[in-house]
């Protein structure tokens, strides 16, 4: 008989551990849903909000408009030529002395930026007498989307040619 009460008090016990254990189990799986829904969620959403903030910067206040002259020339060898072009370049924003910090704080990147697009030049549009007026807004674009890789107002309004030589 005592066999008997023993087998049933191990049973009891058996089932208490199993109930117990699912107990557990719905707390760390309800645990783990609500951290999901309320900190993982709500941060990703703000994410999100912030990648939304950097697309839309915002347009400064129109100040003085200032120059930046680059203090370096820069020497390309034409492509589908032999010749050699030099120039230097000038950038203007109407948005005073603050973009032009950002400017100089990102010289070295807007420099290779430049840099890249007159690569592309070939010789025969280098040649032609509206070359300058025809690539200035692709070195605009270019100067720029530096400044808005580094969530900088894209402030420069013209690029300027101060000196030009071909070779």
């Amino acid at each position: 008989m005592a066999n008997k009460d023993e087998q049933a008090e191990s049973e009891k016990s058996g089932k208490k551990k199993a109930v117990l254990i699912a107990v557990i189990l719905l707390i760390l799986i309800g645990g783990g849903a609500a951290y999901y829904f309320l900190i993982l969620a709500s941060s990703s959403s703000e994410v999100g909000d912030s990648d939304q903030i950097v697309e839309e910067l915002e347009e400064p206040e129109r100040l003085e408009t200032l120059y930046l002259q680059l203090t370096e020339s820069f020497t390309i060898q034409l492509r589908d030529s032999g010749s050699m072009m030099q120039l230097k370049l000038a950038l203007r924003t109407p948005y005073g002395q603050p973009i032009i910090d950002e400017i100089t704080a990102h010289e070295i990147g807007i420099r290779a930026a430049l840099l890249d697009s007159l690569s592309d030049v070939e010789g025969a549009a280098a040649s032609s007498e509206n070359f300058r007026s025809l690539i200035e807004p692709d070195l605009r674009a270019a100067a720029n989307a530096i400044l808005e890789e580094q969530n900088v107002f894209p402030g420069i309004d013209l690029v300027l040619f101060t000196e030009f030589l071909m070779q």
